[in-house]
């Protein structure tokens, strides 16, 4: 430790109170509420003060370190800043109460996301503070984000989208001033670990952030603009898991782009030829996964939009390796999965007996039924073979059964082909084969889950499916969908129907409507946030419970770090989706939402990830603790909480 020269204790913010994790609170002070997101970041260990050798203006200009106008007296005096700041001193409170109306007054996503962006990389604190503050708070005259469903208010979801939101990745080159991040190309192959190594600073890594951008949510391939997408997800691991923003790293493979405007514009910054395939492709990524595992080997690897043709075999790949994600493919499944166990709970049947129909079978269905028949045969102890035949799959074809020609069965598709035998006598459309209606009159399924990407179809006249199969309208589907609703709630008194597809208007049904199809019975999640529902049963509002990834990546990855896991396994990921499924609100009434509310999103980061760290050390996966189980005040201890903390100069002489 370099020998103190002045030390400076005082607080320009209101004294932290110690927060046990518990229930929800609100309490209203200023122009703010306090949520349980923002009580959750005080506690003692903020107390400890942080040393550093800057002064004056390279204090201020250190985002990490930089309180701006909450500079106390003592700290302007002892760190040389009397004369670089105005008069007053402000606490972070009002300095949010700032941060509020220079937000409102932008009047479009792409100057709103820049100024989230400015204000981020000059103070990290009032960045995250101001985020956590506001995740619930009433916004007037906020527009909806293309893509994202804002409902009028400024919550974690519209936040979120305003974090990475797609006109900021698609103008990447154009709005570019500074570098951020590692942008990791071909050229660098030789030199990647240097790279990597010399130009991380500090040298200690939790979390790896990286895309190829060949797949980003609804606007496809990006090149090199995808960085802004590993940067936002890793805002969000710091927002949702108290992940140290400096223990982050962001990472964009630059393995070329085939976006030919991108390639057409004289400004585009990234590599200017057509994508790297084949070998010449899987070689970066095996150089960098291995660069990865040598150089950061406790570190998190989160694969993020990755193109369909490669992210499930990269995934299977490297799994075995090292500890990794892909969010796109097991987050989805893992926040499905979790909402169904409370469902499951609330009516009253068990996992291993729920019967599941799943509408539209591409890469997010098939990934939720992976993750849901993983589960079954972790949790429930059914062998493979009959935790296949829970499910009941539909995509183009219709039914998937073994009679159906082999052209129309993708990769993954096979496991779960009903056999032809099954379904003799069941009536079929000669061009649409079995449709939804007769499977819900046949199997009795208990669960529905939409992830077709067709809007409203699960509405009152279902027509619309010649999008998805490719037929005309007259031969598609042509029941209702509240014919369905009420045929499946015949046979279960509370049917668990998920309309999953995002955003809102591609969603396939209204929870309003499904409420009152079900007589109220129905128990809903959606992929996307919907207004208030009143139930017909008794009248009140209710919030639907909204299928978010972020309400468990952020559990999982700490879990990983504090346990410092080799692997990530399903059996970690199990045990994280039931610690979340134990915090639903519908458990203590079956008429509110199935999950919990994202602005609790740091809490139950905690839950989860104390749930992953010791199923790690059950699985001997675990570097640390391994002679005990973590508790949840362990787990809280080392989250970083964007709070102003004390400041002690040190000499550097």
């Amino acid at each position: 430790m370099l020998p103190l020269r002045r030390s400076c204790r005082s607080f320009a913010t209101t004294p932290l109170r110690s927060y046990p994790i518990a229930e929800p609170t609100t309490t209203t002070h200023s122009a703010t509420a306090t949520t349980r997101s923002e009580e959750h970041i005080e506690h003692p260990k903020n107390y400890k003060p942080l040393y550093t050798h800057l002064r004056g203006r390279a204090l201020l200009n250190e985002p990490s370190l930089n309180k701006g106008a909450a500079f106390s007296k003592e700290e302007r005096e002892v760190f040389g800043l009397n004369g670089l700041l105005p008069a007053q001193v402000h606490d972070l409170d009002m300095q949010c109460q700032r941060a509020y109306g220079q937000l409102k007054a932008r009047t479009t996503p792409l100057s709103k996301y820049t100024f989230l962006t400015s204000l981020r990389e000059q103070n990290q604190v009032l960045f995250y503070n101001f985020v956590l503050k506001h995740l619930d708070e009433c916004l007037p005259g906020m527009k909806e984000l293309p893509g994202i469903a804002a409902l009028g208010r400024l919550n974690l979801k519209f936040l979120f989208g305003l974090i990475y939101t797609p006109t900021a990745i698609q103008k990447y080159s154009t709005i570019w001033r500074r570098s951020e991040g590692l942008f990791i190309t071909e050229e660098h192959f030789d030199r990647m670990r240097e790279i990597m190594i010399t130009n991380r600073l500090p040298k200690n890594v939790d979390l790896i952030v990286v895309t190829d951008s060949e797949g980003i949510l609804g606007i496809g391939d990006q090149g090199v603009g995808g960085v802004l997408i590993t940067i936002g997800k890793g805002n969000i691991y710091t927002l949702g898991a108290g992940i140290k923003p400096a223990r982050i790293l962001s990472v964009v493979l630059d393995v070329g782009t085939n976006n030919q405007d991108l390639l057409n514009d004289p400004l585009y910054l990234g590599v200017k030829s057509p994508r790297l395939t084949g070998e010449r492709y899987d070689r970066v990524v095996d150089k960098f996964c291995n660069v990865v595992r040598e150089s950061y080997p406790d570190a998190f690897l989160h694969f993020e939009d990755f193109g369909t043709r490669n992210a499930g075999r990269i995934l299977q790949k490297y799994r075995p390796k090292q500890s990794c994600f892909n969010d796109d493919m097991q987050g989805t499944a893992a926040v499905v999965l979790a909402a169904l166990l409370s469902a499951s709970k609330v009516n009253a049947i068990a996992l291993k007996d729920q019967r599941i129909c799943v509408f539209g079978f591409g890469t997010a269905g098939l990934g939720i039924a992976d993750g849901i028949r993983n589960a079954l045969m972790i949790e429930e102890g059914l062998s493979p073979e009959e935790a296949n035949k829970r499910f009941w799959v539909l995509d183009r074809p219709g039914l998937l059964t073994t009679g159906v020609s082999k052209d129309h069965i993708r990769s993954g598709q096979e496991l779960y082909l009903r056999d032809e035998s099954e379904v003799e006598g069941w009536a079929k459309d000669a061009h649409s084969g079995i449709s939804l209606l007769e499977v819900v009159k046949q199997a009795k399924p208990t669960v529905l889950i939409g992830c077709s990407g067709m809007s409203n179809a699960f509405t009152e006249e279902v027509r619309s499916m010649a999008r998805f199969r490719g037929l005309e309208p007259d031969l598609i589907w042509p029941n209702s969908m509240a014919q369905i609703v009420r045929e499946m709630s015949k046979n279960c008194d509370r049917p668990c129907i998920f309309p999953l597809s995002n955003p809102t208007h591609l969603a396939e049904a209204n929870p309003s409507d499904l409420n009152e199809w079900s007589n109220g019975r129905a128990l809903i999640a959606t992929g996307s946030p919907f207004p208030l529902v009143k139930n017909v049963t008794d009248g009140k509002m209710y919030k639907t419970a909204e299928s978010n990834n972020a309400l468990v990546y952020p559990g999982l990855a700490l879990g990983v770090i504090l346990s410092k896991a080799s692997a990530l396994t399903d059996s970690m990921i199990t045990a994280g989706v039931t610690a979340l499924a134990e915090l639903a609100p519908a458990l203590n009434n079956p008429n509110e939402s199935l999950l919990p509310p994202l602005k609790d999103l740091r809490s139950v980061s905690v839950k989860i990830a104390t749930a992953v760290a010791n199923q790690a050390r059950a699985e001997r996966l675990a570097k640390t603790h391994t002679d005990r189980d973590w508790t949840e005040e362990e787990c809280r201890l080392k989250q970083w909480d964007p709070v102003y903390r004390p400041l002690e100069l040190v000499d550097n002489a």
